[in-house]
């Protein structure tokens, strides 16, 4: 009979770490980083105690596809100055937020090239608060590297109501970026930024699944400002569960997935200005969609409709 003890550290079983709601046992090493108490070297890492100081250097120590997990400690803060200012290319690593609430992790993006890229594959990024701290941020995470997942990374405002800086784009693809998950996040930003915003973009990705998020935003009044998008076709999607408030006066289609794309739309529920409507406000084009519901109103007077409206079954 094995022996399972939880100390100071991770939860073990027979002396194996242990980490999850399922107590999946990790296969790799294990590293930790707290900006308050980290130090940047070879020898620390390795305990709660010793933290390194930076998710970046952390990602330099992991060995590729064995199952290397970084724990970001409560109160972890970092910032983003540069395009690649973290960059995941180490494949088959988790990127793990410790803590509840605001005490998560929280990354700030700080130029407006600042970005996150995620060029391996496999790697998960969960738990934690994503920011910025100037105005018009181009776009946050670049993945270009198939099986990634994005779990609970949440974006907060920067400033009161968003006054100090806005995001453009959230994530942008490229084809390589297959088998992507984004799920269970919420987004908030209550100030428009200058130029059309595109908040997740997918770029002929096969089989990506967008579940779960709650994406409240006001954006750029503009046709070419869309929450989420199929730029270039996108093959075997699922896109559902999704809450948006996608609000700006010109704004037509939220989601918007160009010719030949296919795959799921389902169970979505989206508010828009008064431009979206139905049967326009949901783009699928070949993808099956079913029980997606739009409104283009607030208040008493915002109950929604079908998107595309119901018809009969030929």
């Amino acid at each position: 009979m094995g022996v399972y003890s939880f100390g100071k550290g991770l939860p073990t079983w027979n002396g194996v770490p242990m980490v999850g709601d399922s107590n999946s046992i990790l296969t790799g090493d294990v590293y930790f980083v707290d900006s308050g108490s980290g130090t940047d070297s070879t020898a620390c890492g390795k305990s709660i105690s010793k933290p390194f100081a930076s998710i970046d250097y952390a990602i330099d120590q992991c060995t590729a596809s064995q199952g290397d997990v970084i724990f970001v400690l409560p109160g972890h803060t970092e910032t983003i100055a540069a395009a690649g200012g973290i960059t995941c290319d180490v494949a088959g690593i988790s990127i793990i937020g410790l803590g509840e609430g605001n005490l998560r992790p929280t990354i700030t993006w700080s130029a407006t090239a600042s970005s996150w890229l995620i060029t391996a594959a496999n790697v998960t990024l969960k738990n934690l608060i994503t920011t910025i701290s100037i105005d018009e941020v181009v776009s946050m995470f670049a993945v270009s590297a198939a099986g990634v997942t994005l779990d609970t990374v949440d974006f907060k405002e920067y400033g009161a109501k968003g006054a100090t800086g806005q995001a453009l784009q959230f994530l942008l693809t490229t084809v390589a970026a297959d088998d992507l998950m984004v799920m269970n996040c919420r987004h908030k930003q209550d100030t428009a930024g200058n130029t059309a915003q595109v908040w997740i973009q997918l770029v002929g990705t096969d089989n990506s699944r967008i579940l779960n998020n709650s994406i409240y935003m006001t954006v750029k009044a503009a046709t070419t400002s869309i929450c989420i998008s199929g730029s270039t076709a996108v093959v075997g999607c699922e896109i559902s569960g999704n809450k948006i408030a996608w609000l700006g006066a010109t704004v037509t289609t939220p989601i918007n997935l160009v010719t030949t794309s296919t795959g799921i739309i389902s169970d979505n529920r989206v508010a828009g200005g008064a431009a979206v409507v139905a049967d326009a406000a949901i783009t699928g084009d070949k993808c099956q969609m079913f029980e997606n519901y739009v409104t283009n109103k607030d208040g008493s007077a915002s109950s929604a409709i079908l998107d595309p409206t119901a018809g009969a079954l030929t």
